[in-house]
């Protein structure tokens, strides 16, 4: 659990991050704090690597039920996604800002420094609390939420996309899950 004024401080310097663009230098406290949740899952939650994989591969067989090209499973962003998805679980939570106010660009700023590389990036989050086992069909009803939602189905079948991280995390009968969709980074971004 984060203390308090930890909390509190850590909200004012991501909501400060998010209204200045996530200058790398702010990105440092909410970096450290994702990175963290990465590496150690909270208590009584674990990361689920086989449903993350189920995923992509409910995506890709999606996208091409749809005439889409496949998209490849990249690690680029698993630490994120995953990180997103423990935040939100243990907040309680949904949605594309941390719980310390980091927007979505921010938080992809932390872990990539010069979003702009990459001509385009988008992120899908859902979460099941229902009372039902944590298995194959569970990721597949949670994918389902993404699939009638119809600005996470335009992520899933955007042309631009290349590349997805996927981070699942499990805590009793619940899971949490966030897919961060990426094109092909330029070799630099449009600043450098």
């Amino acid at each position: 659990m984060v203390h308090y004024n930890q909390t509190r401080r850590m909200l004012c310097l991501g909501l400060f991050a998010a209204a200045a663009g996530a200058a790398p230098a702010l990105a440092g406290p909410y970096l450290d704090y994702a990175q963290g949740l990465a590496a150690h899952p909270p208590k009584g939650s674990r990361y689920r690597p086989d449903l993350e994989a189920q995923l992509v591969d409910l995506l890709n067989a999606y996208r091409a039920e749809k005439g889409k090209a496949l998209v490849a499973a990249d690690a680029a962003f698993q630490d994120a996604a995953r990180a997103h998805a423990a935040d939100m679980m243990l907040n309680n939570f949904m949605g594309h800002s941390s719980s310390t106010g980091m927007s979505f660009q921010g938080r992809m700023a932390a872990f990539a420094g010069d979003v702009t590389k990459y001509p385009s990036i988008g992120e899908n989050a859902a979460r099941d609390t229902q009372d039902t086992p944590v298995d194959d069909a569970k990721a597949s009803a949670l994918f389902r939420q993404w699939v009638v939602s119809s600005p996470h189905r335009k992520n899933m079948v955007n042309r631009s996309f290349a590349f997805v991280s996927t981070g699942v995390i499990q805590k009793g009968d619940s899971i949490w899950a966030v897919q961060i969709f990426f094109a092909t980074p330029r070799a630099k971004g449009i600043f450098q």
